[in-house]
C-alpha cells in the first residue's frame, strides 16, 4: 500500500514533467519524488527508506503503463502520446538519478520525523 501511494504520486510528477525542458523536468521530478518517497515512508511501518526506493521504481512502472495507454490512444487517432524517455539518454539518466535521490530523501525525512516515542515518555519522573 505504501509503495502504491508513493509511486502513484511520483508517476503523476513524471506525467507533468514528461515534455518539459530539462531544468523544469528535473525540478518537477525532485518535488514529486520527494513527496512520493515521503508518503511511502509515512505509510510504511518499518523499512521506510526501502519503501521510498521501491516507490520510485513503481513510479516508472506506472508511468510506463500510462505511456502504453497513451500510445494506444494515439494509435486510435487521439492526441500524441508522451515518450517514455524524454530527452537524450544522459539527460534522462540525470533526471532518474535525481528522482531516486529525492525519493530517498523524502523517505529519510519520514523515517526521522516518525520515530516512535519512548514508552516511559509520559510517566512522571520522581522529584
Amino acid at each position: 500500500m505504501a509503495v502504491g501511494w508513493g509511486g502513484l504520486i511520483a508517476a503523476v510528477g513524471l506525467l507533468i514533467a514528461a515534455e518539459r525542458g530539462s531544468t523544469v523536468r528535473i525540478a518537477a521530478l525532485v518535488v514529486a519524488f520527494a513527496l512520493g518517497g515521503f508518503l511511502a515512508g509515512v505509510r510504511a511501518e518499518e523499512l521506510r527508506l526501502l519503501h521510498a526506493a521501491v516507490a520510485a521504481v513503481a513510479a516508472y512502472a506506472f508511468y510506463g503503463l500510462f505511456v502504453l495507454i497513451g500510445h494506444l490512444v494515439d494509435f486510435l487517432s487521439g492526441p500524441a502520446s508522451p515518450s517514455f524517455m524524454p530527452g537524450d539518454n544522459g539527460e534522462w539518466g540525470i533526471a532518474a538519478a535525481a528522482a531516486l535521490v529525492a525519493a530517498m530523501a523524502g523517505g529519510f525525512v519520514a523515517s526521522v520525523r516518525l520515530r516512535p516515542g519512548r514508552r516511559d515518555q509520559h510517566r512522571r519522573r520522581p522529584a
